[in-house]
């Protein structure tokens, strides 16, 4: 049994349901739904204790589902007062059931049983950034929380410990768990997300998100539709939140010297130029890098509007920061 949420345009609903094999794969089955604010339930005796409502508990028993208040207690223990939570938290962990540790070999096999896009999300909110792959190949046993899970259950899961992420994470998580790179071969800097054009993001992220919902092994017996709806979606919202946040800081520092380098840097990496490069050039020489660019991008000539206006924006900006002001 676990806690799900649901987000609404009235704000998030709160389920408890449980996942049951339904052929091939497990499924989800909502058992109640506790509303918007589940703390309701929860009541406090006195003393540095609480408890789940025993209402709940009768009603998980007449729907034929047996539980105790160390179950029920640890799925609400998020909607503890603050207080009380920060002084148990360390006796619910310890309390805490350990699965059985299981040998290298048998670890692994248990690993390529899941979802490549499941480990990785879930490697990378354990252990941080780096090189994703070779942490694949590794016997990892906190991955096997993933185990006899329906698609519900991993994603409620998985959206806990994402809403642990800082700011500054966001964007590297999710160039790992789309794995991104694969949509930038053969370059240097293909695991850094930094590296990459904010355009370039924007649809390698989009195109990942579908190709995701479009695997029938990850929708585990769900529609395309609805995974997209339920699930993935909250990754748009995500990055576009994080991204649009991140653009407004950099244009509140934008006649900043910090600014300036990071203009370069981009421009330098559209023109596959150094930024030492770029600034050692006068602005006869940046018109002609300029122009013969254009050239082969002009709309008129056959090229790709969209990317004319991204050559232009990005002309305009390393013209900027190096000083040179727009005659007439």
């Amino acid at each position: 049994m676990y806690l799900a949420r649901k987000r609404t345009p009235q704000g998030f609903q709160y389920f408890l349901r449980v996942s049951v094999k339904s052929g091939p794969f497990w499924q989800a089955r909502d058992l109640l739904c506790l509303g918007n604010d589940p703390s309701v339930y929860i009541r406090y005796p006195g003393g540095r204790s609480f408890y789940v409502a025993e209402e709940l508990v009768e009603a998980l028993r007449e729907k034929g589902i047996e539980t105790d208040q160390w179950e029920l207690e640890e799925i609400f223990f998020r909607f503890v007062k603050p207080e009380l939570r920060e002084y148990l938290k360390p006796y619910v962990d310890r309390s805490r059931k350990q699965s059985a540790r299981l040998g290298r070999e048998e670890q692994l096999r248990v690993q390529a049983e899941l979802h490549p896009f499941d480990r990785r999300r879930l490697i990378f909110l354990k252990l941080g950034g780096g090189r994703g792959e070779a942490l694949l190949r590794r016997p990892l046993p906190f991955l096997n929380q993933l185990r006899d899970k329906s698609r519900d259950e991993i994603e409620q899961l998985l959206w806990d410990y994402e809403d642990r992420l800082r700011p500054r994470e966001v964007i590297p998580y999710l160039y790992h768990a789309f794995a991104l790179w694969e949509y930038f071969p053969g370059a240097l800097t293909r695991y850094v997300p930094e590296a990459r054009l904010q355009e370039e993001l924007d649809e390698a992220l989009l195109e990942a998100i579908c190709q995701v919902a479009r695997d029938e092994a990850y929708r585990m017996g769900l529609g395309e539709e609805e995974v997209l709806r339920e699930y993935l979606s909250r990754y748009v919202i995500l990055y576009f939140d994080t991204t649009e946040a991140q653009r407004r800081f950099f244009e509140e520092r934008q006649s900043g010297s910090w600014a300036r380098r990071e203009s370069l840097t981009r421009a330098a990496r559209y023109f596959g130029l150094s930024p030492e490069a770029l600034q050692r050039m006068s602005r006869k020489e940046l018109l002609r890098l300029f122009r013969e660019r254009a050239k082969k991008l002009h709309p008129d000539r056959g090229g790709d509007k969209e990317a004319f206006i991204l050559l232009r924006r990005v002309f305009e900006e390393v013209m900027e920061a190096l000083g040179y002001r727009r005659r007439g």
